[in-house]
């Protein structure tokens, strides 16, 4: 089981991240598109992170490459890990263990 601090974080850094590519309004916007329509809360990334990706590319399309790069740099700075070789997906599921 995640700790609740990685849920707490994780979550955080996706919110933050999806304002500076738009503002509250489009973060606002990109929240509830993936509550509602493709069931992920930000606080559920850490236990669905393909789920979230797919969303991500749903919602932004070819720019979701973009937003899951800066989400990607900033969970492995947050967290100290190594992330050279690793997709959001894969650092993602690190942060269960």
């Amino acid at each position: 089981m995640p700790r609740k601090s990685s849920k707490d974080l994780l979550k955080k850094v996706i919110e933050e991240t999806l304002a500076e590519y738009g503002g509250e309004p489009v973060k606002n916007a990109v929240l509830f598109h993936l509550t509602k329509i493709h069931g992920i809360k930000p606080e559920d990334v850490i236990q669905k992170p393909e789920e979230f990706v797919k969303a991500l590319n749903d919602i932004y399309g070819p720019f979701e490459k973009i937003i899951e790069k800066e989400l990607y740099e900033k969970i492995a700075q947050l967290y100290g890990l190594d992330c050279k070789k690793k997709g959001l997906v894969e650092l993602v599921k690190e942060l269960k263990t």
